[in-house]
């Protein structure tokens, strides 16, 4: 067996009174958030632009808050290491290293892997961490149909009787392939619920007791949820049951809502919140050149852009892919909007990603190419919804200028900002014509990609696109390791995608956050989503 780890390397009383005071004030305190005795006393306070849309991890789309959250209140078997690069830390997505698990490992073919449990790890309630948990959770993830079916599939995971139970605290995944993507994508996938918590909720209309838990915090992560204002804040604490080495440096961290930036910016710089998470590119500028702000920066592989829904017309029309493609002001948006603070994409795929070529996204500004496509699509007078994210003052920005663009080509948009829920929950039914999407890619693989975004069924495939040599594509990916022939089908993938256009590529967004001087220890996650165990205050 190859250890791919190593690889490429009560109070009752007073609880009770506690609690009910709590929620006469509005208040949810979680039962079992209890502070753990060794951790550091500081608080750290993260001001986020919205609440999590759902508490539920096997149905949440792309919230970037609620994903945040999880990564921090779920429990992982195994997670990135950390490295040190140019004098920064940021996660090693070449070493994964156990975290509840004591073990994960490979047979010689690749294809059977082998998951050990600590023991004795509890969850809050007072319930054991075993195998039985992993399996329940990912029979769960198979019945969702959503996130982790989805990525499974790159790894020959596709059917509940692949994950098998050996005993109480060893887990088994029977691959029916072997795949180099397969320790990066169970570091995002192997998170369990507390399987019998949960089943506890369970009704004979709603098996997998979805109704509850979209409603109350899953936890036994690095982190509890203590308690929660719906809408206003979550108050976190260190849960002591971790059994990791990268135990939390910060006792008690809260997560303070503040929709508006501008709100967000003064209560960082008066020093009431440590951390602004989603502050407009503006802002970013000033906070620069304050002296008691530090803006961490980095390119990232984070996308922006506008997915056309391939079924509604007239965007199942090609020529009016294209001529939006040709529509969009570029440069304006990247120095009007990001503050020259972004690059301009050349494909759906990121630019550092292996295989990223200029030939996948061809378009540049060009009203006369656009409405010259217009003419020969044969449409004109359309008025079409454009939705984005209510809380995110960069999208509502692009949303203006780009609906200015499009009317001069005959195209009247219907500028919608959504709430997360309600953007979640229209993404899941599909029926958004057009919309702002953004997307960190958690593995750095084409492949990964079009397991997401761009097969018939990808569950962020809000376009609605289908085509099937990309699906033929992807499905032989899967067994192709040498690194050219893997280039030779994302060139071809590249071409039907800039012929096709079912993204309107805007622009690969640097990364950046604000936080005050006293703050410690940020490591440069892999997938765009913060680890809280790592920060503290000098």
């Amino acid at each position: 067996m190859k250890n791919i780890l190593g690889f490429r390397k009560s109070f009752r009383s007073i609880t009770l009174f506690v609690s009910s005071f709590a929620l006469l004030m509005g208040v949810i305190v979680i039962p079992g958030g209890v502070q753990a005795a060794n951790a550091a006393p500081s608080t750290l306070v993260v001001g986020v632009p919205s609440f999590p849309g759902s508490w539920d991890q096997d149905y949440v789309g792309f919230d970037l808050v609620a994903l945040s959250l999880y990564k921090n209140i779920y429990p992982y078997m195994i997670d990135y290491s950390v490295k040190t690069v140019a004098g920064k830390s940021v996660q090693n997505p070449e070493n994964i290293i156990p975290t509840f698990a004591e073990s994960f490992k490979a047979d010689s073919s690749g294809k059977v892997w082998t998951l050990k449990l600590k023991k004795g790890i509890k969850f809050p309630s007072g319930n054991e961490m075993t195998s039985a948990d992993v399996k329940w959770s990912k029979d769960r993830a198979f019945a969702a149909k959503a996130n982790v079916a989805g990525v499974y599939r790159n790894i020959g995971l596709t059917a509940p009787d692949q994950v098998v139970v050996v005993d109480k605290y060893t887990v088994r995944f029977d691959q029916t392939f072997a795949n180099p993507m397969t320790p990066q994508i169970q570091a995002i996938s192997l998170f369990v619920f507390d399987s019998v918590l949960v089943k506890s909720h369970a009704t004979a209309s709603d098996e997998w007791a979805k109704d509850w838990v979209a409603k109350n915090p899953q936890a036994g992560g690095y982190y509890n949820v203590d308690s929660f204002i719906q809408g206003q804040e979550i108050v976190l604490v260190a849960n002591p049951q971790y059994p990791g080495a990268d135990k939390p440096l910060t006792q008690k961290i809260i997560l303070k809502v503040i929709p508006s930036s501008a709100n967000m910016r003064l209560q960082l710089e008066k020093g009431d919140i440590d951390i602004a998470l989603g502050l407009p590119s503006s802002d970013i500028v000033a906070l620069k050149k304050n002296n008691d702000i530090n803006v961490i920066s980095s390119p990232s592989n984070t996308t922006d852009e506008i997915q056309l829904n391939t079924n509604i017309a007239p965007l199942d029309n090609r020529k009016v892919r294209q001529a939006i493609a040709f529509a969009i002001p570029y440069g304006t948006l990247i120095n009007a909007v990001y503050n020259k603070d972004a690059r301009t994409a050349q494909s759906p795929f990121p630019i550092e990603m292996p295989g990223s070529s200029k030939k996948g996204y061809p378009y540049r500004y060009s009203l006369s190419k656009a409405k010259e496509l217009m003419s020969e699509a044969g449409v004109s007078g359309i008025t079409t919804e454009f939705a984005y994210a209510s809380s995110d003052v960069n999208q509502a920005k692009l949303g203006v200028i780009i609906q200015a663009s499009l009317e001069r080509i005959g195209i009247k948009l219907k500028l919608t900002p959504l709430d997360p829920a309600t953007l979640s929950a229209r993404r899941t039914k599909k029926d958004i014509p057009m919309q702002i999407a953004s997307g960190q890619q958690w593995v750095n693989d084409v492949e990964y990609l079009l397991s997401t975004s761009f097969t018939k069924t990808s569950f962020l495939n809000y376009a609605n696109f289908s085509n099937a040599e990309i699906d033929t594509i992807f499905a032989k990916s899967h067994t192709v390791g040498s690194p050219a022939e893997r280039l030779k089908l994302w060139t071809r993938v590249q071409d039907i995608l800039a012929n096709e256009v079912p993204w309107i590529m805007l622009a690969q967004p640097n990364f950046n956050l604000p936080v005050g001087k006293t703050v410690k220890g940020w490591v440069q996650p892999v997938d765009g989503l913060f680890r809280l165990q790592y920060l503290s205050k000098s």
